[in-house]
């Protein structure tokens, strides 16, 4: 069975587990926002076939090296500061995949990847906090791949390449980070904010564009306007641009859309 490829705006912090009034500035990534009901309902939504594993790569995770987790079992990462008690004990006690992890790091050193593997990394809260809201119970396993920590936009490229045919072994790839990751100094979205989101829907959404043009305008990342802004680094701009390679760079769809004040918040299926 194939499955698509998703990617994720993860929100802030754990604020899809906090109410607006706790932290207002949340307000539109809080518990009762309809960013937090587009994540409870998105297999629903997207009738999504049950995966047998999912392999996220998040924002929140760099290495010298690209790094699976092989763990069985997971603990959380709570790497987050400044937010009430109760968001440090966060439960989703998700079953890890050695078998699936093993084939991953096999499928990049055969395209000469140099990968590591590690077992005792707790998922951080770009995994969690919007999957738990997707797969509640639990039941699913994860594998999650790091970043490299060098940043190049052609490593991260080659990586999700590399990883695109395990979507047809029924593994689900899920990128997570945000559109755009700057709140800005508004509470409406600011100039550069809404000239990057027309040029980052029109790169992943065209269908005049081949897949050739398309991974050509991601490389091209600099030339956006309001890029800078929109991404004083790139950390969570890799996982959304990874999920497009994972996909052959075919055009996706956009799940939602919503700007917090300047802070993008898009789901995108591929």
């Amino acid at each position: 069975m194939s499955q698509p490829v998703i990617f994720l705006s993860h929100g802030g912090g754990p604020s899809f587990y906090l109410s607006a009034k706790e932290k207002p500035i949340l307000k539109g990534l809080d518990r009762d926002s309809k960013a937090a009901d587009v994540l409870r309902t998105l297999t629903k939504t997207l009738n999504l076939p049950r995966p047998d594993c999912l392999l996220v790569l998040s924002a929140h995770w760099e290495e010298p090296v690209c790094t699976v987790h092989a763990g069985r079992q997971h603990t959380l990462l709570y790497d987050y500061s400044g937010f009430p008690a109760d968001t440090y004990k966060i439960q989703w006690p998700v079953p890890g995949a050695p078998v699936i992890a093993q084939k991953v790091k096999e499928c990049l050193k055969d395209a000469g990847i140099t990968c590591a593997e590690e077992t005792k990394r707790g998922l951080d809260h770009g995994v969690f906090v919007p999957l738990k809201l997707v797969y509640p119970e639990a039941d699913v396993p994860v594998v999650q791949v790091s970043l490299l920590r060098s940043m190049n936009m052609g490593d991260h490229l080659k990586i999700a390449e590399v990883l695109s045919p395990l979507r047809h072994s029924n593994i689900l790839i899920i990128g997570s980070g945000f559109a755009t990751h700057s709140f800005g100094q508004r509470d409406e979205p600011e100039k550069w904010a809404k000239d990057f989101k027309i040029w980052l829907n029109d790169v992943l959404t065209n269908k005049s564009y081949s897949p050739e043009d398309r991974k050509a305008r991601l490389l091209d990342y600099q030339s956006a306007p309001g890029f800078t802004k929109a991404h004083p680094s790139l950390d969570h701009f890799l996982p959304l641009v990874m999920t497009c390679a994972a996909a052959q760079y075919n055009p996706g769809t956009i799940l939602h859309s919503e700007f917090v004040r300047s802070l993008l918040n898009e789901h995108y299926k591929f």
